[in-house]
């Protein structure tokens, strides 16, 4: 006899019979639910989530200091988890890993307690996310990489492959290496977000000006604040000078200021 699935499935939904479905998981319209997947604790689902095999979504989070506390995943829509990708539930009474909508989770990605991942991210074959890491809209991590406990990356940012990640990368840089450094601007995957020339152009003057110009952190945001947001407009690099001043004032891990730069003096 197969395992039970006891968790609502809209008729338009599918769930494989050998995958296993706690009481406590609740999935929305057009779910598909591959072999040997299995659900566990509380488990919001949005619409439109594909699932593939072996996918393990709302395991007891490995932290010493859980207790067995009521926690919970929730997930918007339209995610995909490819195949044998965990999702762990939160640590902390009433706490939530948060997953948001049109993110491309790839295979053999762990995601740990409390982590909070936006919407429209791509998640490589094998990334290893730590409890509470954030990642923003849109962020790509490449295969391998480790992200330690409490990091964020910011939004449109970019991890390369096989990166030890332990300070916070800001938004719209490119970072790699073990130790991370940030090596410029992501312009690739901006440019395949659509942001146009003209923003670009003011993201590279900030980037210059954190990691080319020779000023400590506080000169450099004072700088962004003070010349170049006040220099710019909407639609020319305002709202993403906004945003990256933004997450750096708002970090408690500390930003990544090593850059490709230093590294190479270092050799």
């Amino acid at each position: 006899m197969g395992p039970k699935n006891s968790a609502p499935l809209s008729p338009s939904g599918s769930v494989h019979p050998t995958s296993i479905v706690a009481p406590g998981v609740q999935f929305g319209p057009d779910c598909e639910i591959g072999p040997f997947c299995n659900f566990e604790g509380r488990v919001t689902a949005g619409e439109r989530n594909r699932f593939a095999v072996g996918v393990a979504i709302g395991g007891e989070p490995m932290d010493t200091k859980y207790g067995g506390e009521d926690t919970e995943v929730r997930m918007g829509s339209g995610n995909t988890f490819f195949e044998y990708s965990t999702v762990h539930r939160a640590s902390g009474m009433g706490r939530a890993t948060i997953i948001g909508d049109d993110n491309f989770i790839m295979a053999y990605v762990h995601v740990a307690h409390n982590c909070r991942i936006g919407n429209g991210c791509v998640i490589t074959n094998g990334v290893q996310l730590a409890g509470y890491v954030e990642l923003g809209d849109r962020a790509n991590i490449g295969g391998l990489a480790g992200i330690h406990q409490f990091c964020r990356i910011g939004e449109l940012a970019m991890v390369g492959a096989c990166s030890y990640v332990n300070k916070d990368i800001p938004p719209y840089m490119l970072a790699a290496g073990n130790p991370c450094c940030v090596r410029g601007l992501n312009s690739v995957g901006l440019r395949r977000a659509g942001i146009g020339e003209p923003v670009l152009a003011a993201l590279r003057t900030a980037y210059r000006t954190i990691y080319r110009a020779g000023l400590n952190l506080a000169q450099a945001l004072s700088t962004i604040e003070a010349d170049l947001l006040p220099a710019s407009a909407p639609g020319r690099g305002q709202e993403q000078l906004e945003e990256l001043a933004r997450f750096i004032r708002s970090s408690t891990r500390g930003i990544e200021l090593r850059s490709a730069r230093q590294e190479q003096e270092e050799l």
